[in-house]
């Protein structure tokens, strides 16, 4: 059907005022039919009217036709024409005819059409909005849903938002110039360190602008520790918090460390220390067993009082000896007993406890060794209130503070690969959040009075100590008329700088109000500002240029530009030349221990801590020791005499079973039989539904509970690309994603590990050779769109499908067959990645000599036994 108008009708032609003649409801099912209606209407009316311009479709259908006068237009003098002329004048005449009618049905869902599901102007800016805060994808869409109904986008929209609004941001900047911008934006105190060759950073300390106001004002207390899975460079994140007299608890400085060497660390805390200048130097520090940091505070900060942590003690213990108290109401008793022994408050009392602890592990001597070897003769000057008390500590005796900022920190980042950029904006909400209840307590402890702290002597003190000083005071006083000055031990004075016991009977007694000089001055703080007021100094850094400038103009030009690189990334850090860090693998502080003979290794050293599979027969004979959790509470190995250069499995002891030939493995017969001389390890995962991503988190080296990785990463794999992604699966790319976007366990059916189609992502992702073996067939699958030269390893891995709905890993040694390459791969593969199949020719080869390829099979499905 063609509808038509008149684009004089507004243009004054008189005319044509009113009613174009023009005008009609007629349908005209041809070209031809309409060009007969105008020129007959045309010519009663004394007009010549003709076609300029039409639009046909590759269907045949004329969609767009323009006429005009034939007056219209203008004459265009040619040098060749003679004695001609023209009867063209410009005439504005125009009629626009048009196809109003459509060729397909109304669409049903408005989901699909991408124009449907462009975002409006205000809901880009809530996305970038939400973003920033670390929302997930999945709930900015909720959010946009909630705000507007009619809203048909999908979550593909939002991260195609959060794509250009993050390559906005980085504007063409390589990852670092990012980092280094907003941590200079944003005014955080830097330090870093790079390596001399590759100039990739290695070490990073920041400290928020805030973070280090309070820092300066309650340096009393740092707790110390380092936590991992924080960012894609897989480096240690070494985390420092302090207390305030209010009882809680602020960031002080952060760190990204190569390693956890001692010179990392004390790398690290001479950074802290420098941000100190002339205000209070730390009086406690608390850390859990970490030789290197223990090490590294010391020499950094000699005065300070160095405290053990005494839960990650008490956890210690239980891990290593509880096994060898297997009765319940045994190991509840010498668990109070070891409490009492912990919190002794004299000498004489101490001794007295230990012998009592003697007494109650004579039958088990290897428990007591252990206490005594690791924990009581070297370090129960760090964690025994006898000789801790004699100290301030403010009753600091945990590092569970920093576990929780860990906890809190990791809600706030959400994932555990996150580029450094995007974890400093979530630091900087991060510190805000705290200052915000830091000076909420602070206002509590001025304005309000407890009907607890309604004491005449406490009259002093309301109001300008903290509350939770004076609940402190108020415990003590309960114990006046228990003790006198002889008994007292004046531990709460000692440890907190509170008057004790005794103290406060001759206040009482006296009928004098408390001091307020008597409260240490860590109580006294209400405010944010330094502990020791500093003069404004006037920084001049004239004669400092000067000899700068003299030294620069002395150099050669190689080194003139190396120290103009430096300069530079001070002066402009958005544009620093920095690049970004590599990828760690092994940041523990010592070596790994290799052949080791652990026969005469004392019998409280616990050689794997890993509880197995839930289904998994299969023990390691390779004792990777820095696989173990929590190492760096054990001893150090190299102090255990005696030890030999050759292991011998039989005599290590808690080895309760003999590692099982994959012969005799019980998922060996769920596996081609032609694979079977080349497996040296089968491992079981949980079957919760994420079997598979949790068999290939195993195969890339990762736990198994690190599925979730996994998952993100190869759903980020697919939307990355998508339309390729596309063009690859067809109509089974929804499907696909559907079994990607699922983050939860257990999972049901429809989320599964999807094959052969997650295979591709998996090579693509990883940049990996994936080998994927089933009963019914097996499958090759090889990265599709990068060849061989562009990986630095040639890295294959393998996972099987057992029982037909569950997945396992499998390690293949040497040349082993390759099964069959994925369809997918042939029909779709750049031309670079041809490379693949000519590098893996001969065991592609001895695959189909072992079993000659059969295109009829139909490729296995997974269905539920």
């Amino acid at each position: 059907m063609a509808n038509f108008y008149d684009e004089n009708l507004n243009e004054g032609n008189e005319f044509f005022m009113g009613i174009s003649p023009f005008f009609t409801k007629r349908v005209f099912y041809s070209l031809n039919e309409l060009m007969g209606w105008v020129q007959n209407k045309a010519f009663s009316l004394g007009y010549v009217i003709v076609r300029r311009r039409s639009k046909t479709s590759e269907n045949g259908v004329v969609s767009y036709v323009t006429l005009i006068c034939d007056r219209g237009g203008e004459y265009k003098i040619k040098a060749t024409s003679k004695n001609s002329g023209t009867k063209k004048i410009n005439c504005p005449f125009k009629l626009v005819v048009k196809c109003d009618q459509h060729n397909h049905p109304l669409a049903q869902h408005m989901e699909g059409h991408a124009y449907a599901r462009r975002l409006k102007e205000n809901e880009k800016k809530l996305v970038a909005d939400l973003t920033s805060q670390n929302v997930e994808p999945r709930n900015i869409l909720s959010i946009l849903k909630e705000h507007d109904e009619n809203n048909v986008s999908i979550l593909k929209t939002i991260y195609n938002a959060q794509y250009k609004l993050r390559s906005s941001q980085n504007d063409g900047k390589t990852s670092m110039q990012v980092l280094m911008g907003i941590l200079n934006d944003k005014k955080f105190v830097i330090e870093f360190s790079v390596n001399n060759i590759s100039n990739e950073l290695e070490n990073l300390f920041f400290i928020h602008p805030l973070s280090l106001d309070i820092w300066q004002a309650f340096p009393h207390v740092l707790i110390i520790d380092a936590t991992y899975k924080t960012n894609k460079y897989a480096m240690p994140f070494v985390e420092i918090v302090g207390v305030t007299s209010t009882n809680k608890t602020f960031s002080i400085a952060f760190a990204f460390i190569i390693n956890e060497k001692e010179e990392s660390y004390k790398w690290v805390l001479t950074c802290l220390r420098l941000t100190l200048e002339k205000c209070m130097q730390p009086r406690v520090i608390v850390t859990d067993r970490e030789l290197a940091l223990m090490n590294a505070c010391q020499q950094v900060f000699p005065y300070a009082t160095r405290l053990l942590c005494r839960w990650h003690i008490t956890e210690n213990i239980r891990k290593h000896c509880k096994a060898l108290i297997p009765l319940k109401a045994e190991w509840k008793s010498f668990h109070a007993m070891w409490s009492i022994l912990v919190e002794s408050p004299t000498w004489t009392s101490y001794t007295e406890n230990y012998r009592k602890l003697q007494s109650m592990l004579r039958e088990h001597q290897d428990v007591l060794q252990y206490l005594d070897d690791v924990w009581l003769n070297k370090y129960k000057e760090m964690f025994v209130s006898v000789w801790i008390d004699q100290h301030l500590n403010f009753g600091q005796r945990t590092s569970s503070r920093i576990k929780g900022q860990h906890s809190v920190l990791k809600k706030y980042l959400q994932e555990k690969n996150y580029s450094l950029a995007k974890f400093v904006g979530a630091i900087d909400r991060f510190v805000k959040s705290q200052l915000t209840a830091i000076n909420e307590s602070f206002e509590k402890s001025m304005i309000v009075s407890k009907h607890e702290h309604r004491f005449s002597c406490f009259d002093l003190l309301r109001g300008n100590v903290s509350l939770k000083a004076l609940d402190m005071l108020v415990e003590e006083l309960q114990r006046v008329h228990q003790v006198d000055s002889s008994n007292c031990g004046c531990k709460l004075q000692n440890s907190c700088g509170l008057p004790c016991a005794c103290m406060l009977s001759a206040y009482l007694n006296s009928g004098e109000c408390i001091p307020l000089e008597s409260i240490d001055v860590f109580w006294r703080k209400l405010k944010i500002s330094p502990s020791i007021p500093m003069e404004n100094e006037d920084i001049c850094g004239d004669g400092k240029f000067e000899m700068f400038k003299e030294t620069y103009n002395k150099q050669p030009e190689a080194v003139k530009k190396s120290m103009m690189r430096k300069l530079l990334d001070i002066f402009q850090p958005s544009k620093t030349h920095i690049r970004e860090p590599a990828i760690q693998k092994n940041t523990r502080g010592r070596p790994t221990p290799r052949r080791r003979n652990f026969s005469t290794m004392p019998k409280f050293v616990e050689l794997n801590n890993r509880e197995p599979a839930r289904h998994s027969s299969y023990i390691t004979t390779i004792l990777d020791l820095n696989e173990i959790p929590d190492l760096k509470e054990e001893p150090d190995l190299n102090e255990i005499p005696d030890l030999k250069e050759e292991t011998d499995l039989n005599e290590i002891p808690y080895l309760k079973e003999e590692p099982q030939s994959c012969y005799n493995h019980r998922l060996i017969d769920e596996i081609q039989v032609m694979f079977h001389p080349y497996i040296t390890h089968i491992q079981d995962v949980e079957g919760d539904g994420n079997c598979g991503f949790r068999a290939i988190s195993v195969c890339l080296g990762y736990g198994e509970n690190d599925w979730l990785y996994v998952r993100r990463q190869l759903l980020d794999e697919l939307l990355s690309s998508y339309d390729a992604y596309a063009r690859v699966f067809t109509d089974g790319i929804g499907e696909l994603y559907t079994s990607l976007d699922f983050l939860e366990s257990p999972a049901p059916k429809r989320y599964w590990l999807l094959m052969p189609e997650t295979g591709i992502l998996i090579a693509n992702r990883f940049g990996v050779v994936l080998t994927f073996l089933t009963n019914q067939g097996s499958l090759t699958f090889f990265p599709l769109w990068k060849g061989p030269e562009e990986f630095l390893y040639h890295r294959v891995i393998t996972i099987s499908l057992v029982y037909g709905n569950h997945y396992v890993m499998v390690q293949l040694e040497g040349d082993c067959p390759l099964p069959t390459i994925s369809a997918f791969w042939i029909r779709h593969k750049a031309p670079c990645a041809v490379g693949w199949e000519t590098m893996f020719m001969s065991r592609l080869e001895l695959y189909r000599q072992l079993k000659p390829y059969n295109p009829e099979t139909p490729f296995i499905t997974i269905e539920d036994c």
